[in-house]
């Protein structure tokens, strides 16, 4: 099992957060993210395995910003 939370995609020191923080931080429902999502209208999550999806941290706070 791979527990690294780093994929191909993001830098070595980048921060990732999983749906709760996410949650958190933009006050959006996991439903309405993902909407926004498909048009292109927030960060797009990584997907680490079949039941994991992160975002970048930086991505998300420049959203919300």
């Amino acid at each position: 099992m791979n527990t690294s939370f780093f994929t191909p995609e993001s830098e070595p020191n980048e921060i990732v957060i999983n749906e709760q923080q996410r949650r958190f931080i933009t006050s959006v429902s996991r439903a309405h993210a993902f909407q926004l999502e498909r048009l292109g209208q927030f960060p797009q999550r990584i997907k680490l395995n079949a039941n994991t999806n992160v975002w970048k941290l930086s991505e998300i706070v420049a959203w919300v910003r």
